[in-house]
């Protein structure tokens, strides 16, 4: 079994990604091995509509999106974390969501095991929560559960006690699900 996370905040050791490697902590420490990917850090280029990917799932758009299908497409969880940006997700977030349009058509992530992880400052979690678990929804994937995270300061998130103990609990409940599924 392999997972996935996602890390799509533009800041670089930033507050989703202290919670997304907890949840692969978690993960790992249940003997699965597990992947980070910083969206941040790659090249990738928004949707442009063009439709040729219903026919094949295949994307025409030539970026470090196609690494990301790859690693998608190989794992049996799939991790996405996002700060919240006026109550949403990030702009990160947001690209890789409509990228995976070319996965839609013929469901490649039908039954993979899903995990959220949402940072606030103070308010929006709940829209961006909602927001992924729809997506999630459409792919026909399974979610596990999420991780609400607070603070604004890198580190912030440390002192989030709930937080910290959500990422355990997702960890857990993914490891569970992709059992379940007979994923393993």
């Amino acid at each position: 079994m392999r997972v996935l996370g996602l890390v799509c905040s533009p800041r670089l050791n930033g507050n989703t990604e202290i919670l997304v490697q907890k949840v692969l902590s978690s993960i790992q420490e249940q003997g699965v091995d597990t992947e980070m990917i910083h969206v941040a850090k790659k090249h990738i280029l928004p949707c442009d509509g063009c439709g040729s990917c219903r026919k094949d799932s295949k994307c025409c758009v030539n970026d470090n999106m196609q690494e990301i299908y790859s690693n998608m497409l190989s794992v049996d969880g799939i991790i996405i974390g996002t700060p919240v940006y006026f109550w949403s997700i990030s702009a990160q977030a947001k690209i890789i969501i409509d990228r995976t349009y070319s996965l839609l058509h013929h469901r490649l992530l039908r039954n993979k095991v899903a995990g959220i992880v949402v940072v606030a400052k103070r308010a929006g979690c709940t829209s961006a929560f909602n927001l992924l678990q729809g997506v999630i929804n459409l792919h026909r994937m399974h979610l596990a559960g999420g991780v609400t995270g607070f603070g604004d300061k890198k580190g912030d998130v440390l002192n989030d006690a709930d937080g910290i103990n959500q990422t355990a609990a997702l960890g857990k409940a993914m490891v569970t699900l992709m059992k379940k599924f007979c994923l393993v």
